[in-house]
Order: structure tokens, then sequence, then C-alpha cells
């Protein structure tokens, strides 16, 4: 992945914030790495796993993952437009 679209990418995850808590995406360490296939057009965003929390936190964190994926999708169609974005666990 070269400068320019890292910069992009780290630009995004700057302006997209949590509507709960206000953080940026980046300070709230949810996201483990991305991927973009060049080939596919297609970025692979990956987020860490919800593992070894309660059941009713899992649900909680389920449904602000959502919520964060919706917001960076938006973001993202605006720095990519040719591209897809996709989420995965890490």
């Amino acid at each position: 992945m070269d400068a320019i679209i890292r910069n992009k990418l780290a630009a995004v995850l700057d302006r997209v914030k949590d509507p709960e808590n206000g953080m940026p995406v980046s300070e709230m360490g949810l996201v483990a790495g991305i991927k973009y296939k060049d080939a596919a057009h297609l970025f692979e965003i990956y987020f860490y796993p919800s593992e070894g929390a309660k059941a009713c936190c899992v649900l909680l964190q389920v449904n602000a993952y959502s919520t964060m994926e919706q917001l960076i999708k938006e973001e993202m169609k605006k720095e990519f437009p040719h591209d897809k974005v996709i989420f995965k666990t890490a």
C-alpha cells in the first residue's frame, strides 16, 4: 500500500468518531489492520474480536462495531469512490 493510500486511510480513521463518546476510530483501538487488494479495488478492514466479554457486553460491542462499520464505509466512499470495503475479525 503506497503512502498516499495510507495517509488517506489515516485521515478517514481520524474523521470517523464514535457517536457515544466522540473519540476517533484511530484512538479507540478497534482496527487491527487494513489490507488493500489493488486488482480487486477492495479494502479489508480487520476489527479486533470481542473474545472474553460477557454476553451483554458482546451484544453492545457488536452494535457499536456495526455503527462504526457504517460510518467508516461512508467516509471511505468519499476518499475511495471506486473501491469496495469489507470488514473482518482479526
